[in-house]
């Protein structure tokens, strides 16, 4: 027997389908999401599809748009000088002249390795 055959309104399946379905989804999203390979991700949005056709949730989420908004609400907290992860953030970035508005507002850091001069990275043995 399923809530929806013991006659649960749609609201209520949508908040159940929420908290027990999609909390899981999003509980690994922001360490892992961006590892996903495509077949399992394709394979998750028609889960999501799914869900929403058979009425157990309001709206088709996709597992793109639950990332982004998993990512943006990781990086808000981490910005705050309490979290623990906020000493691992680069320094904040001053631009003496007025830029086009940029959503990066830390300094990225500078390369300074010359690999890309070595013309060949292997040894080769010497006869």
């Amino acid at each position: 027997m399923t809530c929806s055959d013991i006659g649960l309104p749609a609201k209520q399946l949508h908040i159940i389908f929420c908290a027990i379905i999609v909390s899981r989804i999003l509980y690994a999203l922001p360490a892992r999401g961006g590892y996903l390979p495509a077949s399992l991700v394709s394979r998750i949005d028609a889960f999501l599809r799914k869900a929403f056709r058979f009425g157990y949730a309001s709206q088709i989420q996709q597992l793109a748009d639950l990332l982004s908004d998993a990512d943006e609400q990781l990086f808000t907290k981490i910005g705050d000088s309490n979290h623990c992860l906020h000493q691992l953030l680069p320094a904040i970035k001053s631009i003496p002249m007025q830029l086009r508005d940029s959503q990066c507002l830390y300094e990225l850091p500078v390369c300074h390795y010359n690999l890309y001069r070595i013309k060949s990275i292997f040894v080769r043995p010497t006869s």
